[in-house]
């Protein structure tokens, strides 16, 4: 079972109309007729389908409304425009195809998804009457959505008509030279080529591409039973992915979207299912493993070509997924990262960069036979884990209150302007002071590391304030370093979890086993490299299967009456850095503020930002 996507998108589910449904309007004739007053030969006999049938310059176009059993549709009372191509350019042959493919598709399709009346019949076709004049050109909305123009030069779409405005009953007839030509728009192109049957088959799967039934624009009949009959049923397709890719069938809008081939898809999907291994007591584990592996693939890929003008793609490329508001992005990832936006997209290896491009009526979409989009400006983030992400802290029983409290409380200090030494050098210049409510006992803060990856390396690292970022005259007493020790406990590890001492880190203290922050400066603790998550929690809500890291103060009681060491912790955030991304580290400059040590990359989300520097590597890497 796949799992439904607004299940496990954030935006939630955006619900969008294809523009080829029937609409439920039955308007007479008589109510359009006077804007006709150009019509050929004034008002004919019979219907349109009458005026088909019996005419045999269209009686293979016939044939094709007779196999696809669209008869009704055009015997009814019901107001269309119809363009019939004649059988001069329009052959039998070419008919029994169509007729062979709708019976095909017939069998598996609903009606609304066979390809013969959306590309073929509907193509032809337009609700209520539509007069053609030689005086002007006008723009007109076919029956599947796509817009038709009607030249001067007495055409629709560049095909000569060659009789126009003729009148019955029901509507509008004219014949043409020839066929108009289908242009799929960007979410139909994948229909068209098995190039794309990988992606085809997840953007037409039904648990996210499914009809709804529109009452509201429906033909209602009587009422059997307390229940309305309808007499003419309207359905709209709706696909849940549209929240994430755009709207991407709509032919008011314009799109680029980067399409992986069958071949690229296959290694993406191999190297992406492991990142997405889910705990083994989630519900729709293995569907989630489904969605949101094939969902990395795709977030980022398309291009409203609304803010990506022809200028501005020299530069970069922001795909949809980007957040293009500063103040949110900040919100969202910690400025300035630019996660789904492409420096240089038309360079080599740049994600634009593909020559096969198939047009469409709203946008193109380019052919990837390799894929120049990063997992590291799309999925793989960093992970930030501020106070927000403080689950609990260690709990004792006082017998004094006869109830359990806190051994240990939290305050929010925020950084001001004023204070110059620490400024900017914290993310979102805050962080929580941890104050001992007990003096005996040791401490234990706990943190939810939200959304990890599973089977991929990330470098952890704490950033912990000091007391000067507080207060810029803090005493010795309050300035006394802390000595702490940490644990990750996630789905996957050990039941007591995993100590995590990296010896390598210049404030790790093998002795004592435990870290020992500077006291004046603002010290990222890196307590583990490349470390490995065996189990994903990228949208998992229940709290037993999420990943956790417990930050245990160290501290003896002789250390406490010495004035060496202190309990108090000051927590600013955690961060996971991909793994990946260490080349980084060398090539953006160190910042003032931080402890010796501090590699410079893991301050720009934070503060002072060399733009230069990022997308110096950005291009190289």
């Amino acid at each position: 079972m796949i799992t439904k996507i607004n299940k496990l998108l954030s935006g939630g589910l955006l619900c969008c109309g294809m523009a080829a449904a029937l609409t439920a309007c039955t308007d007479t004739w008589d109510d359009h007729f006077d804007s006709l007053g150009n019509a050929e030969g004034g008002l004919h006999e019979g219907s349109l389908w009458q005026s088909i049938k019996n005419n045999p310059d269209l009686s293979n176009f016939a044939r094709v409304i007779e196999g696809c059993d669209y008869v009704d549709k055009l015997d009814g009372s019901q107001v269309f425009t119809v363009f019939a191509p004649t059988n001069s350019q329009f052959s039998s042959a070419e008919a029994d195809a169509l007729i062979a493919e709708y019976k095909v598709q017939a069998a598996t399709e609903l009606p609304e998804n066979n390809t013969v009346i959306k590309e073929f019949i509907q193509n032809h076709m337009a609700l209520y009457n539509h007069s053609f004049s030689s005086l002007k050109t006008d723009t007109l909305v076919l029956m599947n959505g796509k817009y038709a123009v009607l030249g001067a030069d007495t055409t629709i779409n560049g095909v000569k008509i060659l009789a126009v405005n003729q009148l019955y009953s029901n509507g509008v007839l004219n014949t043409l030279e020839k066929q108009v030509a289908f242009l799929p728009n960007v979410f139909e192109a994948f229909r068209k080529d098995h190039d794309y049957d990988s992606v085809y088959n997840f953007l037409y799967n039904e648990h996210y591409y499914y009809k709804v039934f529109q009452p509201s624009q429906s033909v209602a009949g009587s009422i059997v039973n307390g229940k309305t009959q309808y007499l003419d049923s309207v359905f709209t397709q709706r696909n849940e992915l549209y929240s994430t890719l755009g709207l991407i069938n709509s032919e008011d809008s314009t799109y680029m979207m980067v399409a992986p081939t069958n071949e690229v898809w296959k290694n993406l999907i191999e190297e992406y299912e492991p990142y997405f291994d889910y705990p083994a007591g989630l519900e729709d584990r293995d569907s989630m493993n489904y969605t949101m592996s094939r969902l990395a693939i795709v977030e980022g890929t398309t291009f409203s070509r609304t803010f990506n003008e022809d200028a501005a793609l020299n530069d970069s490329a922001m795909s949809n997924n980007c957040i293009r508001n500063y103040a949110m992005r900040k919100a969202m990832w910690g400025a300035p990262f630019e996660y789904y936006q492409y420096y240089k997209p038309k360079d080599p290896k740049g994600a634009l960069q593909q020559s096969e491009i198939l047009t469409c009526s709203n946008g193109e979409v380019r052919k990837a036979r390799e894929w120049n989009i990063d997992k590291r400006m799309t999925f793989h983030q960093y992970v930030i884990a501020d106070a927000s992400c403080l689950y609990k802290v260690s709990r004792m029983y006082d017998t004094s209150k006869k109830d359990t409290v806190n051994t240990i409380d939290g305050y929010r200090i925020e950084v001001g302007s004023d204070n110059k030494a620490f400024y900017n050098k914290l993310w979102n210049n805050t962080f929580t002071e941890f104050r001992p409510n007990n003096s005996t006992l040791n401490h234990t803060l706990i943190y939810t590391l939200p959304g990890v990856l599973s089977n991929i390396g990330y470098d952890i690292y704490v950033v912990m304030a000091p007391a000067l970022a507080a207060d810029t005259v803090a005493t010795a007493e309050q300035r006394r370093p802390t000595k702490i020790r940490f644990k990750m406990v996630a789905p996957g590890l050990a039941s007591a979890g995993v100590a995590l001492e990296n010896s390598n880190d210049f404030h790790y203290v093998a002795k004592s086993k435990s870290y020992e922050p500077a006291a004046d400066s603002v010290c990222y603790l890196k307590v583990a490299e490349n470390f490995v998550f065996p189990k994903c929690t990228r949208g998992v809500d229940d709290e037993t299967l999420q990943a956790y890291l417990n930050i245990e103060t160290n501290v003896s009681n002789a250390e406490l009456r010495k004035g060496s060491h202190q309990r108090t912790v000051r927590v600013n955030c955690i961060l996971l850095v991909p793994h990946e991304s260490l080349e980084v580290v060398d090539e953006l400059p160190a910042f003032a503020g931080t402890a010796q040590g501090t590699p410079g990359i893991l301050m720009y989300p934070h503060g002072k930002y060399d733009d230069r520097a990022y997308k110096a590597w950005y291009m190289q890497r």
